[in-house]
């Protein structure tokens, strides 16, 4: 009997720390971030929502994050990009590890290099224009951005983030 309690109390013990502490799911799962896995996922899920035609993975160190992806700061396991028949329109990038690439956004955003990404639980895009980022928004990845004043108005969504000073939010506003 005695036996039963205390398992039953571990139990309940191990449960409640499950729940404090958020272990129990990913990051972004809360926010109802889609998740990849691979960048064949990443690619079919840009494909529903916009051109992404012509994927081409490892390409090279120039063009939207190709240095960064050798960086290990920033956790891109791989990087591709894809668009339409005259242009790249998205680059893809598979993260291994969200918070490491978040706090390495938020560095180069003080630095003056501010990029907006799109995020999903375990992979970032970066659309080539603002209507293929709209486009993109309805599969329900999150503008992520740490662009210094950048400000989530009323009505929109603002999730919490691995990182603070940045914002994970619908809200896409117009580039300037």
């Amino acid at each position: 009997m005695r036996l039963q309690r205390t398992t039953a109390a571990l139990g309940a013990a191990l449960v409640s720390l499950v729940l404090l502490t958020g272990c129990s799911s990913s990051w972004g799962e809360d926010a109802g971030l889609p998740e990849a896995g691979d960048m064949g996922a990443i690619e079919r899920l840009v494909g529903s929502h916009t051109m992404c035609s012509d994927l081409r993975t490892g390409a090279g160190d120039s063009g939207t994050m190709g240095p960064e992806t050798k960086d290990p700061a920033w956790a891109i396991k791989e990087r591709g990009v894809c668009g339409d028949d005259a242009r790249d329109t998205v680059t893809l990038l598979s993260v291994s590890d969200m918070e490491k690439f978040q706090e390495t956004a938020k560095k180069a955003a003080e630095t003056g290099h501010a990029t907006r990404f799109l995020l999903g639980q375990d992979f970032a895009l970066v659309a080539g224009d603002e209507p293929t980022a709209k486009a993109l928004l309805k599969s329900d990845v999150l503008l992520f951005t740490c662009e210094k004043g950048f400000k989530v108005p009323d009505g929109y969504r603002s999730e919490k983030l691995l990182v603070d000073g940045c914002a994970l939010t619908d809200y896409l506003p117009s580039q300037a």
